[in-house]
């Protein structure tokens, strides 16, 4: 079964054709270039989102590995607003027999608490917390622009196309944008690249994440499709007037514009701390 996220791989640029090629050329590049920042922002957001769960792991297994009085103490210093009477008459009612036996559901009711207590580190916002959030939620946001230019520059890609293939004439203002679009694909395949370059982004995991600088250009290729493109409609394609060539390039133009997103809604996004929920793996339970 193909995978519905799959891009071709984009054609050699051919400089030498006419800027509408060239223009459909460029846009096949870049929809491939944004989608693989795409998916590697979405890899980040991933990591990130452990990165946190793992912090509040440890701060939870510091902070509560067991009942004990010596551990209530130590957390009525640490997290003096968590500590209220519910969680004291859990401690209370899940003391070891004699300092040596656990209480039968003890372990369930440690569970249960530091699930709470990974909420309420999570709702403080210590330094490290905050950090983390931050990197969530900018890698969700840089995720989300992206989604937008892909649909932008898919867009604009078969509508140039639908003009290509049917021998109509762009307006007058976007002909102009088309060769700017052209000369931008050609001045990229005319500048020298350094092989293995990579970019590095500025984060505080222990890895970093590169990827190839040749593809960099083609990321912003199309950074002001929606204002120049917007307006247009497709052509209407008049049956017998299409040439084979037309069709071919019309096709694998739609070819290189899956995968197929729908148009962004950024007016109705949630706070990030909701859509980014911290949950955790079994040693905790859920978070959210």
């Amino acid at each position: 079964m193909s995978d519905p996220h799959a891009i071709t791989t984009p054609p050699t640029l051919n400089t030498a054709l006419p800027d509408n090629q060239v223009a459909i050329q460029g846009l096949q590049h870049a929809l491939q270039a944004i989608q693989d920042e795409i998916t590697r922002q979405g890899s980040l957001q991933e990591q990130y989102q452990q990165h946190k769960r793992q912090l509040l792991e440890s701060q939870v297994a510091r902070l509560l590995p067991v009942f004990s009085g010596a551990v209530l103490d130590a957390l009525v210093l640490a997290c003096p607003g968590f500590v209220d009477d519910v969680v004291r008459a859990a401690f209370r009612d899940n003391r070891k027999i004699l300092g040596l036996f656990a209480r039968p559901g003890a372990a369930i009711a440690l569970t249960s608490l530091q699930v709470r207590l990974a909420f309420f580190l999570d709702q403080q916002k210590g330094p490290e917390i905050r950090s983390a959030d931050l990197q969530i939620a900018n890698a969700s946001d840089a995720r989300q622009k992206l989604e937008k230019l892909h649909y932008e520059t898919q867009t604009a890609l078969q509508t140039l196309a639908s003009y290509q293939a049917s021998g109509q004439s762009l307006p007058a203002d976007v002909q102009a944008y088309v060769r700017q679009l052209a000369e931008r694909a050609r001045q990229i395949v005319e500048q020298p690249q350094q092989p293995g370059s990579t970019h590095q982004d500025n984060s505080n995991t222990s890895q970093q994440h590169g990827y190839d600088h040749g593809a960099y250009p083609w990321l912003y290729y199309s950074h002001d499709i929606g204002q120049n493109f917007s307006h247009v409609p497709a052509a209407a394609v008049a049956t017998g007037a299409v040439t084979a060539t037309a069709v071919t390039q019309h096709r694998q133009a739609d070819d290189h514009a899956a995968p197929a997103y729908c148009p962004p809604d950024m007016g109705n996004q949630s706070d990030t701390r909701d859509a980014l929920a911290c949950r955790t793996d079994d040693s905790l339970g859920a978070y959210s």
